[in-house]
């Protein structure tokens, strides 16, 4: 019995042994399940690794975008030298005899007259002096004002301007022109500091004023200005000037251009420049299609501010650069409109209508307008257009009905020519008197072959796209049947009728009215009488069943 009992003992020992590698097995299956584990959690959450790759996709389109809008301007793309420009003439003119001379004249003739008044002081600019006269206590400043052309005899003058009194000054301002002019010169006012010191892309240089002191504007803050003044007197140097400071302030993609020129001279050498929107635009009909081109333009900008949360371009343009949402920045358009007299002539009611809508609500999103004519009569720039447009320049007219046209005051009809100018501001009462500067030929193609020479021009769309639309939309109307149904139920038709009926401007109305007289749906016109129509209802139904 003791020897089977050790040996039933060896036995469970062994057995035991032999267990262990058994549990080890049995251990290395749990091990093994761990990868499984491992794998079922890769698989779910492959699909939060899936928005991670959106999430990366969204940054790589607006890296493109960001791209895109580089490509716009390259970074080789450099602002012109100002040594493309003529230099100013340094030497000055020696007039101390002179200004003493006439001085003395002014100060005999207030005595002849017995007006207490005397000079003060003496400011001489390019083309004009001013000599200040301060009243003694008691005297009217009226005494001074009515002799006018007494002053002019006694000093010979061409012609003189009173300026009573001086803004911001106990005196008033006798204008004489200089005995002899000097010309200002774009670079003398483009190196200045106040232009350089400048940040908005859309500074322009205008000229000196009395004191010598440079003039300088910014198009944002006018945010639109009319220009007009008589054949001759400057006007289109004036926009040359303005066209010239932006081509050596702001770059392609901070600014676009659409220079609308039915004289087809005046602005031709700016063509193939990069700013551009579109080639210069030089057919009446061609023009109108493009201010309501600017009219889309503005409504599609006010959309994209809604959506982005923005007031101005200012702002729209900070959110996208910041990338809060995606989308490309947006340019500055300065629309210039050489001669507007033309446009009025050919299409009133809709330029009218489309300049109006710009005026009133392009400013915030970056559209501004410059309107320049040389005949300054209310039915070229009638009361809807000077009173949606702030800022004025006025040259040279040929009387005072004219300067009130423009600015509102007389004045205009005593400048001299030659950029002489009156500069209305924005929020200002009273004109500041400017001799603008001067650009000649050789200074313009010199600058606009070395922005051509930087860039091609990527234009959004060409004249000949405007006249095939405009042509389109002549022979198309989509109002014509409706138009038709209106005037057979009133039983007569007009013009008017039709405009007010539909809301539309006279040429469409009157359009739509000759075309029914061309399909002999209404009868020839009979003065102030409306139309007779020539068919009935049953006829007409008839009629549009045929054409659909």
């Amino acid at each position: 019995p003791q020897v089977e009992e050790k040996l039933m003992q060896q036995v469970m020992a062994e057995s035991r042994v032999e267990e262990q590698p058994v549990q080890q097995v049995t251990v290395e299956p749990q091990v093994e399940e761990r990868p499984v584990q491992q794998v079922v959690v890769e698989q779910v959450q492959k699909p939060i690794s899936s928005t991670e790759v959106q999430e990366k996709a969204y940054v790589v389109n607006q890296r493109e975008n960001d791209m895109r809008n580089v490509l716009q301007t390259p970074p080789t793309y450099a602002i012109p030298p100002l040594t493309l420009l003529s230099i100013p003439q340094q030497a000055a003119l020696d007039n101390t005899e002179w200004l003493d001379e006439q001085k003395e004249l002014l100060d005999t003739t207030f005595n002849n007259f017995h007006v207490g008044a005397h000079v003060i002081n003496v400011s001489q600019g390019p083309a004009v002096t001013r000599f200040e006269v301060q009243p003694d206590p008691g005297v009217k400043v009226n005494k001074i004002t009515n002799l006018s052309d007494d002053i002019k005899l006694s000093l010979a003058a061409k012609d003189i301007r009173i300026e009573a009194p001086i803004p911001g000054k106990s005196a008033i301002g006798i204008e004489v022109p200089n005995k002899e002019s000097k010309p200002v010169f774009l670079r003398e006012i483009l190196r200045s500091p106040v232009f350089t010191k400048s940040e908005s892309p859309l500074t322009v240089a205008l000229g000196l004023d009395i004191s010598g002191d440079p003039i300088v504007t910014d198009i944002r803050k006018m945010p639109h200005g009319l220009i007009a003044g008589a054949t001759g007197s400057g006007k289109s140097v004036c926009i040359n000037a303005i066209l010239t400071s932006i081509l050596y302030k702001a770059k392609p993609h901070e600014v676009k251009l659409m220079l609308i020129d039915p004289k087809m001279v005046e602005l031709a050498p700016y063509n193939s420049v990069p700013h551009l929107v579109a080639p210069v635009i030089t057919d009446v009909k061609a023009a109108t299609a493009a201010l309501k081109w600017a009219v889309e333009e503005m409504e599609r900008r006010y959309e994209l501010f809604a959506h982005a949360g923005a007031r101005d371009l200012t702002r729209y343009n900070t959110i996208v650069s910041e990338r809060e949402i995606p989308g490309e920045t947006l340019p500055y358009i300065v629309i210039v409109i050489d001669e507007l007299a033309d446009l009025m002539m050919v299409a009133p009611g809709d330029v009218e209508e489309a300049i109006c809508r710009i005026a009133q609500k392009a400013r915030a999103c970056g559209i501004h307008l410059l309107v320049a004519t040389q005949r300054p009569s209310v039915d070229v720039i009638t009361g809807l257009i000077k009173s949606n447009i702030p800022t004025r320049i006025a040259f040279t007219v040929s009387s005072q009905v004219d300067s009130r046209t423009i600015i509102d005051i007389g004045g205009a009809e005593k400048l001299l020519g030659r950029g002489d100018m009156l500069f209305l501001g924005n929020g200002t009462s009273k004109p500041v008197r400017v001799q603008g500067v001067y650009v000649s030929d050789d200074e313009i193609e010199k600058t606009v072959d070395h922005v051509k020479k930087q860039m091609k021009p990527n234009y959004l769309f060409k004249q000949e796209d405007l006249l095939a639309k405009t042509e389109q939309a002549e022979s198309e109307d989509e109002l014509f049947f409706d138009a038709c149904q209106f005037v057979v139920e009133q039983g007569g038709a007009s013009t008017s009728s039709v405009q007010r009926k539909f809301r539309i401007g006279y040429n469409r109305a009157a359009r739509l009215i000759e075309e029914m007289e061309s399909q002999g749906i209404i009868s020839e016109g009979r003065g102030t009488k409306p139309r007779d129509v020539l068919i009935s209802e049953d006829e007409f139904a008839a009629m549009q069943e045929t054409n659909v």
